[in-house]
């Protein structure tokens, strides 16, 4: 069963493009790294509402371990200065059950 993080963020009023790039750096980082799956970043739908990123991956354990990687640390480290607010969620991914 995958694994899936959601980390959502409100960036600080003009640093949209700047935790668009950090973002962007992360799941390029995480798509190299064993375990992952697939990952996106998240656009706001409303103006000033959240952004963000998704990761998929094989476990929960190779999501930890490509998170307390220093690239990782060092980008979150930067991203958290541009962020008025930041929150993160893991779920195991369960395809749904087809109908009988």
């Amino acid at each position: 069963m995958p694994y899936v993080r959601v980390s959502l963020m409100r960036p600080r009023h003009g640093e949209e493009a700047r935790v668009r790039e950090l973002i962007d750096r992360l799941v390029g980082f995480f798509s190299q790294q064993p375990g992952f799956i697939t990952g996106y970043r998240l656009e706001p739908v409303e103006p000033d509402g959240y952004m963000g990123r998704i990761g998929v991956w094989d476990s929960a354990e190779q999501a930890d371990h490509a998170a307390q990687a220093d690239f990782d640390l060092a980008l979150r480290s930067q991203m958290n200065m541009s962020l008025e607010e930041h929150v993160e969620y893991s779920f195991h991914g369960t395809p749904p059950t087809p109908n009988s």
